[in-house]
């Protein structure tokens, strides 16, 4: 191991880390102690460290901390093998160069992510529509690029993208916003609003431009039912189609309407 990979790993080490104790870290720290230049960088490296962590322990938490994280991936930590190491950056390296050849094959095939919506696009089924829409909320929850509790934000992002947004319901719009994100399903530009619930939970607003449905929902009223865990109502107005879901009770779903 030469510095620069020894540098690369330490990088990645936090003063009092538990994970300083893990063999992927031994060989860098054991080349610490024999070279000077190496050890000057690492000192300098923590004492960093030291002062950004004081410095984020001043900031007080907001209060919807909880709800992001939850929402927020999550991350398995995975350190390969000692025999690896060497390694690490070419593979690394080619796992980035196929990383984005996959991604532009599936964006070609499927029109899955932001940005590559289609003005040519053929109106979908709305039943498919929704099960697309509620499959971004599988797992540990949607991954939101914008995270806000300031509703002005939120609506300022996704118009800086030009996604769609339509008039939210009043009680809705009042309750403080996680995030928000862009996706494009079935060619079509879909605008996703979260909102921390009263009671901790989370609400999820998914707006469409009303065309992008073959059979849109009714302008007459919200529409209930359930899907996939979820309790979700869908309705129209004269421009857009919503859908609202939360893994709350349909009373509370309604309550929220």
């Amino acid at each position: 191991m030469d510095r620069k990979e020894a540098q690369l790993i330490l990088s990645g080490l936090r003063p009092g880390g538990l994970e300083a104790n893990e063999p992927f870290f031994a060989e860098a720290l054991a080349l610490v102690e024999t070279d000077p230049q190496l050890q000057a960088w690492w000192q300098s490296q923590q004492e960093f460290d030291r002062k950004v962590s004081a410095r984020l322990r001043e900031v007080p938490a907001p209060n919807s901390l909880r709800q992001r994280c939850l929402l927020s991936p999550k991350i398995v930590a995975y350190y390969p093998p000692q025999w690896q190491h060497r390694g690490l950056l070419a593979a690394a390296a080619a796992v980035a160069i196929l990383c984005v050849a996959g991604t532009w094959w599936h964006v070609s095939r499927s029109g899955d992510l932001a940005g590559n919506s289609s003005s040519e696009a053929q109106p979908v089924d709305r039943s498919t529509f929704t099960e697309q829409a509620l499959a971004k909320l599988d797992g540990s929850g949607p991954l939101l690029a914008k995270l806000s509790s300031n509703p002005d934000e939120v609506k300022a992002w996704l118009e800086q993208r030009k996604a769609p947004i339509g008039q939210m319901p009043p009680k809705f719009a009042a309750l403080p916003p996680v995030g928000c994100q862009e996706y494009v399903i079935n060619g079509h530009t879909v605008s996703l609003v979260c909102i921390t619930l009263p009671d901790g939970g989370v609400a999820h607003l998914f707006m469409v431009e009303k065309n992008a449905l073959s059979n849109p929902p009714s302008t007459t009223g919200p529409q209930y039912d359930s899907m996939k865990g979820w309790n979700y109502a869908s309705w129209s107005d004269a421009k857009m189609s919503y859908v609202l879901a939360t893994n709350g009770t349909m009373d509370d779903l309604k309550q929220l309407l």
